[in-house]
This record gives C-alpha cells, sequence and structure tokens, in this order.
C-alpha cells in the first residue's frame, strides 16, 4: 500500500515536471484558401491540434483532413477522395521551432515571430519557413500565421477537368489560442 502511494506520487510529479511549459490548444483553426476568376474554395477546420513548449519553442501542429469543411458537399468529397486522398494520408502535420525563440515571447504582446519546419500532406514532407505572430492578446498566448503552399509540391495533382478553378497556390492561415497543458 505505502509502495502504491510512493509510486503514485512519483508519477504524479514526473507528469507535472513533464507538461510544465507547455501549452496546448485542441481547437485550432486552420483554413487553406484559393481564389480564381472562376471559383473561390475554401476548406476550414477547427479540429487541429497544437502542441508549443514553452521551452524550447518547439511547435507541432496536427488537423485530420475529413475535418475540414467547404460550402459545399462535392467540393468536400473530391478533396477527401480525390485530391487528399484523406483514406491514405489522413493526417496533415507540422513540426517545427520559433527562430530565435526566448521565453519572453510568451508574456509579451503579440510580435511578429519566424517558423521552421517540416510540413507533411499528402505523404510529402517539405522543410518551409513561415512567417507568424506570437504572444498575449487579451491575456491569453495567442499563435497565428497565413503562407501560400503549391500543391504540386506535396504530390498533389489537380487534373485538367478543373485545373483553372484551382488556384497553382493554396493560402493556408493558422489561429490557435493556447492554454497550459494539463488544463
Amino acid at each position: 500500500m505505502f509502495k502504491n502511494l510512493i509510486i503514485a506520487i512519483f508519477l504524479l510529479a514526473t507528469a507535472g515536471a513533464f507538461a510544465q511549459g507547455k501549452f496546448i490548444s485542441k481547437n485550432a483553426y486552420i483554413s487553406f484558401f484559393s481564389s480564381t476568376p472562376m471559383e473561390d474554395i475554401l476548406g476550414e477546420s477547427n479540429e487541429a491540434v497544437t502542441i508549443l513548449n514553452g521551452e524550447t519553442g518547439e511547435i507541432a501542429f496536427q488537423a485530420i483532413m475529413t475535418t475540414f469543411h467547404f460550402k459545399r458537399a462535392l467540393m468536400e468529397e473530391h478533396f477527401n477522395e480525390n485530391y487528399m486522398e484523406s483514406t491514405k494520408f489522413p493526417k496533415a502535420k507540422f513540426n517545427g521551432k520559433i527562430v530565435g525563440f526566448n521565453k519572453e515571447m510568451l508574456k509579451a504582446p503579440v510580435a511578429n515571430i519566424q517558423i521552421t519546419g517540416q510540413l507533411t500532406v499528402h505523404g510529402v514532407e517539405k522543410t518551409i519557413t513561415v512567417p507568424a505572430t506570437l504572444g498575449l492578446e487579451n491575456g491569453k498566448l495567442t499563435g497565428n500565421s497565413k503562407f501560400k503552399v503549391v500543391p504540386e509540391d506535396y504530390g498533389i495533382g489537380i487534373p485538367a477537368l478543373v485545373r483553372d478553378k484551382i488556384g497553382k497556390e493554396m493560402e493556408v492561415t493558422v489561429k490557435a489560442s493556447y492554454q497550459p497543458f494539463g488544463q
């Protein structure tokens, strides 16, 4: 009995030490937008998960492809079945680090930063550097980014039949409001 109590205290202390300095957002927003004279395409998800390590500046995002929604059901179906092949490649991921990170960034007002890391989409991993903002906004730690990706760079083929309806680049927007890990 006493041994189990000691083990339980040790596990709680270890979990607390591990979580210290980490922040999470379980409902981060990610969208991608493409505009052409023929049609605008907007896919949005409020179900991405991101973790920010407040000790090292490492950041990770993950989005399940089937959580992206469109204004038309047919767009969503084509996105998942024809372009993203969501059953074969169910997740998009980003693992990176804030350039020039220091812990004071987490307590300061929102400021411009850069993040470098590996973006994995459709099974293809590419190193990217993106502009972002990070800091306190209305008392909450927030992070935002807006950058462009080229679907073909990630092995996403656009059929000739619809090529004029989809822009060559997609503008990706990311918005996260973080809470301390474990809360």
